[in-house]
């Protein structure tokens, strides 16, 4: 099955803001992170269920080396990141996506 990755807007800051942080602290870390970040875009459209459900009906996938998770739900063909999460960040608002 084909899936289509959504990613919302919330998301999407999330990893611009992480981005220019990162590019902050070094030069082209930044894009050492968005690279990351496309990388566990293509494993999960890949495999989009081979990733643990970790609540309700959101899985995560790590953006390897970074540490922060992509908080994502599959429904029918459709892929819906919702948030990148930052391994420190406060855990209640991990699956608050609404």
């Amino acid at each position: 099955m084909k899936y289509n990755l959504v990613v919302k807007e919330r998301a999407k800051a999330d990893i611009e803001a992480i981005a220019l942080y990162y590019n902050n602290l070094q030069e082209d870390l930044g894009l050492k992170f968005w690279y990351s970040v496309e990388i566990a875009f293509k494993e999960i459209t890949t495999n989009p269920l081979g990733y643990q459900v970790k609540y309700s009906s959101f899985r995560t996938k790590l953006t390897k080396p970074f540490p922060y998770l992509l908080i994502y739900e599959v429904i029918e063909n459709n892929i819906i990141v919702y948030q990148c999460f930052g391994g420190s960040d406060n855990p209640i608002k991990k699956y608050k996506h609404k």
